[in-house]
């Protein structure tokens, strides 16, 4: 479960056309966003008290802490999901969620026209997504096979991508691409033989 060579090559196997990896680089980051906003919408209060330890730690950062709610909690796990992934990318990611949680939860919470846009932006997001799989990709989201495990993965995924366009971690990005197209070959030859007359 914690294998990031494993959950990664999973994920990327549906993602193996470089117009498909930038749509999803755009709009993975924005469902996320819109995602937190239209949680915190849904329930704009907090529902615990922050521990001390921790009300203490958000003090100390700039700016608004996050409101307590679903959309704060759901963050914190992805996050400590991250971190037991790949410990490095995982910390680099943590306050990339965090300021994505934070604006999302200001901006809903702060415009009235908020519901509108962030509405609009979720469903153009995924409309864009179905575009990229359906027209580049040939091959049906992960989420319809394992819907937990897409929804997890993708921004993470799209984190990573980033890393390692930027020269991290050569040999596991090497590695994942070996794995990657393993799995693209084999799905490409087992579709071939589905289609095969008898």
């Amino acid at each position: 479960m914690f294998d990031i060579r494993s959950e990664f090559s999973k994920y990327g196997e549906y993602h193996a056309n470089k117009i498909n990896i930038a749509i999803h680089m755009v709009f993975v980051p924005t469902i996320l966003w819109t995602s937190m906003g239209l949680i915190t919408l849904a329930q704009p209060h907090a529902l615990f008290d922050y521990p001390a330890p921790i009300a203490a730690l958000l003090s100390h950062i700039p700016g608004p802490s996050p409101v307590a709610n679903i959309a704060t909690l759901i963050i914190t796990a992805f996050a400590a999901f991250y971190v037991a992934l790949d410990q490095i990318a995982g910390l680099l990611a943590t306050p990339v969620l965090y300021g994505f949680l934070v604006s999302a939860q200001q901006y809903a919470l702060s415009s009235q026209t908020s519901l509108q846009y962030l509405l609009a932006l979720f469903v153009v997001a995924w409309v864009a997504q179905f575009i990229g799989h359906g027209v580049f990709e040939r091959r049906a989201p992960a989420l319809l096979d394992n819907l937990m495990q897409a929804l997890v993965m993708a921004p993470f995924f799209v984190f990573l991508e980033a890393l390692f366009a930027l020269g991290y971690r050569p040999s596991l990005n090497r590695e994942l691409r070996n794995e990657i197209g393993s799995r693209v070959l084999a799905f490409r030859r087992a579709a071939k033989s589905a289609v095969k007359p008898n």
